[in-house]
């Protein structure tokens, strides 16, 4: 199997590496880097997760995930968890790389994708087929030395009385969106809008119409105001997250 890596930087020019270690793997679904292990993970459409190491190209670890497909993977801030998700097998599971990448949770619900909260990071949120919830993961270190590796789902503070409206169409993907001390969730729909919303009061604040069909990825650049959004009208667009333009 043979992956082109491809970069601007000057100082890792585009090149093209052999990478046996994941021959294991079938159709590659998810993936992810953890830029504080110099691991990235890849997950397949069999369930499985492969972590890497992202300097020599190693094997660090390979073990079954899920019974079904991997729709999503992302990173805890600061633990050392990784969520994945498999919407066909209806669970979200945390990982611990520091237990030898032991499930420590299993979260009972069906969603495409999952995304820590970078303002509490004791919370993801996810889009299920009744919109977009806020879960908590529960960190309490006497449980995860225990090997607990089921729980209750958790829902934010006061997300009883804050729910997201979202009309007829269906939300396919998320963001979250930090402007200082300010948090925003950026939604992707079936109809190809793009939604901005408060967070604190799940309120929207714009709706964005550049697509015409549904918009499959958000990313939120973790430094700069940029988000791009990514539809299968086959275009991206680069949006300012100042002016939502």
């Amino acid at each position: 199997m043979q992956v082109l890596i491809k970069t601007c930087s000057r100082i890792c020019p585009q090149e093209r590496v052999h990478l046996s270690e994941l021959s294991a793997l079938s159709e590659a679904t998810a993936a992810v880097f953890i830029p504080r292990k110099q691991w990235f993970v890849v997950g397949d459409r069999d369930g499985n997760i492969k972590v890497c190491s992202d300097e020599t190209m190693q094997q660090v670890k390979t073990f079954s995930a899920h019974s079904r497909p991997i729709y999503s993977l992302d990173v805890h801030p600061s633990e050392p968890y990784v969520l994945s998700v498999s919407l066909d097998d209806g669970t979200v599971k945390m990982w611990n790389w520091d237990m030898d990448w032991e499930c420590v949770r299993t979260f009972d619900v069906a969603t495409r994708v999952v995304k820590f909260n970078p303002k509490d990071a004791d919370y993801f949120a996810c889009v299920t087929f009744n919109g977009v919830k806020s879960l908590l993961i529960n960190l309490l270190r006497s449980n995860l030395s225990k090997g607990f590796c089921h729980c209750v789902l958790h829902q934010s503070p006061g997300s009883d009385g804050l729910k997201f409206s979202f009309g007829s169409s269906e939300v396919r993907c998320l963001d979250y969106l930090s402007r200082g001390d300010d948090l925003y969730l950026i939604t992707g729909d079936d109809d190809g809008s793009v939604e901005i919303w408060d967070w604190q009061s799940r309120s929207c604040l714009k709706t964005l119409k550049e697509h015409t069909a549904k918009v499959y990825t958000i990313c939120a650049h973790p430094d700069l105001p940029l988000f791009i959004t990514g539809s299968f009208d086959g275009t991206v667009c680069l949006w300012n997250s100042f002016t939502f333009e």
